[in-house]
């Protein structure tokens, strides 16, 4: 099992690095803007952008958490992209490795934490989970809230900015066995904080709704997800392996 994780984590960090740094026309697109308005612009849509690559894996089934109510993941999210900054460079896909830990507590609630290096950038971030409800009953689902707050350093050479996300959703399971399904729900806002061009110190800002739905697949310790969410029309898929210890 360890070595089957093992596995997948070399694919996800090398899927990052046969592509080119979607980043590095950061400082050419924000210096061309004919105006700080049309620059604003920019990153807006760049935060749009990066909404969806710091919420992608946040909805998912919570897993078995074993003996030590502690859960690991390994997601990998391919996440389409619209904005002038990341197109220039001729991107249209990001593909962002992520790891996962959930830890149980007492009354219902998990603690999450969440990292991720990719295209020389480091993205970190935590939250809370609540059980509202758990059902045993096949068509009546398990019902959990959450909130993942995000950070994103992303320095490529000259090319830097900051980036955060507060994320907000609902999750509903239903617990059928092998096989489980969940649909979920959220909001989320993010904000661009530009730390290198003409127009460093500028911030550009996006916020709206989105939902989730995907299955997850269990066996023995070992659990199989695939999910898709949408935030502003943005699509985000997400493929991964978790394990509870």
């Amino acid at each position: 099992m360890k070595k089957l994780l093992s596995v997948c984590a070399v694919l996800c960090l090398m899927s990052v690095y046969v592509f080119a740094n979607p980043f590095d026309k950061f400082n050419s697109v924000l210096n061309s803007a004919g105006s700080d308005s049309q620059a604003k612009h920019y990153l807006n849509n760049l935060a749009n952008d990066m909404g969806a690559v710091m919420t992608g894996g946040n909805f998912g089934v919570s897993a078995s958490l074993g003996l030590t109510n502690f859960d690991l993941s390994l997601k990998l999210n391919t996440v389409n992209v619209d904005s002038e900054i990341i197109r220039a460079e001729g991107t249209t896909q990001l593909y962002v490795p992520m790891l996962y830990a959930s830890l149980g507590l007492p009354l219902g609630f998990e603690v999450l934490a969440k990292y991720s290096y990719f295209y020389e950038s480091n993205l970190y971030g935590g939250g809370l989970r609540y059980r509202v409800y758990e059902s045993s009953v096949m068509f009546i689902p398990s019902v959990t809230v959450q909130g993942v707050y995000t950070m994103a350093n992303v320095a490529d050479g000259s090319n830097k900015f900051d980036s955060n996300n507060i994320a907000l959703g609902a999750v509903a399971t239903f617990p059928i066995p092998i096989v489980t399904p969940y649909i979920g729900i959220g909001w989320d806002k993010t904000e661009v904080k530009a730390k290198s061009s003409d127009r460093e110190g500028m911030t550009g800002s996006d916020d709206g709704f989105g939902y989730s739905f995907g299955i997850s697949i269990s066996a023995a310790v070992i659990n199989g997800n695939i999910g898709v969410s949408y935030y502003d029309g943005v699509p985000n898929y997400t493929l991964g392996l978790n394990m509870g210890f």
